[in-house]
């Protein structure tokens, strides 16, 4: 299994909503919110990097209240 930590930048009015509907996306495993550079972040796992990206543009992307992320691949 890969595993992919994903940075997000939240809308200013983004709430707790976010993140109950992140946890809700198949291949979460972890999502909370930070204080820092980014709002909050993501653990996602899946088969391969190609179905890791599909979770992040298909899914993540699409909650309303994300601004952007950044995704970062887990090495080993």
């Amino acid at each position: 299994m890969d595993k992919a930590l994903v940075l997000l930048t939240l809308e200013p009015d983004a709430g707790s909503e976010v993140i109950e509907d992140i946890r809700k996306t198949d291949g979460v495993i972890e999502s909370h919110f930070l204080y820092g550079p980014y709002d909050a972040y993501v653990m996602i796992e899946a088969v391969d990097s190609a179905e890791l990206q599909n979770i992040v543009i298909d899914n993540i992307r699409q909650i309303e209240g994300i601004r952007s992320t950044m995704t970062c691949f887990v090495a080993g």
